[in-house]
């Protein structure tokens, strides 16, 4: 079982109400944009929402009754909260199978990505050789720093 952890708090500091505000022409933003990406990806099982933004979980239970809200504790959605902690509160959420924990501030990773992904994490996990994945940039240049 494949089930997506999406996390959006309230409260982002450098651009507020970035998860729901109205992206190139979508209504909802970049919240509608993920999670309409996730519910047409067929390997996923089941999508939680986790906020404690009113308005994230009102757009995802409008959206589809296939998805999931968690209605996160405040302690769990601050600035300061360290995602350790966050990494800790899952369990209490999903106790089985397998976590894609993703974000609204990558939507460029889309269906097919999702499905070479899950595809490439169970036959790792099927090798015996591999407990995880995880997306990332290769960066080639380099990175200056005042």
């Amino acid at each position: 079982m494949i089930t997506t952890f999406l996390p959006c708090r309230l409260g982002s500091e450098r651009i507020p109400n970035k998860n729901t505000k109205d992206f190139s022409g979508v209504k909802g933003g970049l919240l509608t944009i993920k999670l309409k990406q996730l519910l047409s990806v067929k390997l996923i099982d089941k999508i939680i929402l986790s906020s404690n933004d009113p308005e994230v979980l009102d757009i995802g239970s409008k959206l589809s009754k296939e998805i999931v809200l968690d209605e996160r504790p405040e302690n769990l959605a601050l600035s300061s909260t360290s995602t350790d902690d966050l990494i800790k509160y899952i369990p209490s959420i999903i106790s089985e199978g397998h976590i894609l924990w993703t974000h609204t501030t990558s939507p460029f990773i889309v269906k097919n990505l999702y499905n070479e992904a899950i595809l490439t994490y169970v036959k790792k996990i099927n090798d015996g050789n591999n407990d995880s994945l995880m997306s990332v940039n290769k960066i080639q240049s380099y990175l200056w720093f005042e």
